[in-house]
């Protein structure tokens, strides 16, 4: 898989936290060894078409799709006794003035902590290289997501339906 993290030299660190329950979590760009333990978190994932029919229950579908986000955004994994237990996409190697997002977590890892610290980690990075807001589409009855989103300062935009889209207004920093 295309490894896009050589584009983006300072987030070539990574970062632990520690999330609810006191457990060290690694927070770091995605690397091309990590495709079959992301793969296998996805096929863990449940459930499945969660949020607008993703991730796909379809193993070959899924697998594509999966090779569609790795080679088009860049990528964070979040992982736990070397699994890859949370993956976070940002547009921004297409889209670097208001690129979407997207942020799925194994389901015995949620609600602790962990997709939220991607998601500031998300917002910092697009923060220095300047964009203006990131989006998230998300669906109406994913409650978890969408406090937290709020908590970090998304707002609604857009029609009210069963999906929906979320803004980050964001203050990129100046160029000296």
């Amino acid at each position: 898989m295309p490894d896009k993290t050589n584009q983006l030299n300072f987030l070539k660190t990574c970062c632990s936290i520690k999330d609810k329950l006191g457990v060290n979590i690694t927070i770091r760009a995605y690397r091309v060894e990590d495709y079959p333990r992301l793969i296998d978190m996805y096929d863990r994932f449940e459930p499945k078409r969660i949020a607008m029919g993703l991730p796909h229950s379809d193993k070959k579908l899924r697998g594509n799709w999966i090779d569609c986000i790795l080679s088009s955004f860049f990528n964070m994994v979040a992982i736990y006794q070397n699994k890859i237990i949370g993956h976070a996409a940002i547009d921004i190697l297409r889209n670097k003035s208001s690129p979407e997002y997207m942020i799925f977590l194994d389901q015995d890892f949620r609600n602790r902590g962990i997709g939220t610290s991607q998601t500031m980690i998300i917002k910092k990075i697009c923060e220095e290289l300047g964009c203006k807001q990131v989006w998230v589409a998300i669906t109406c009855h994913s409650m978890l997501g969408i406090r937290v989103f709020k908590k970090l300062g998304f707002k609604f935009t857009g029609a009210i339906g069963p999906e929906r889209e979320m803004v980050l207004k964001l203050k990129p920093k100046s160029k000296k």
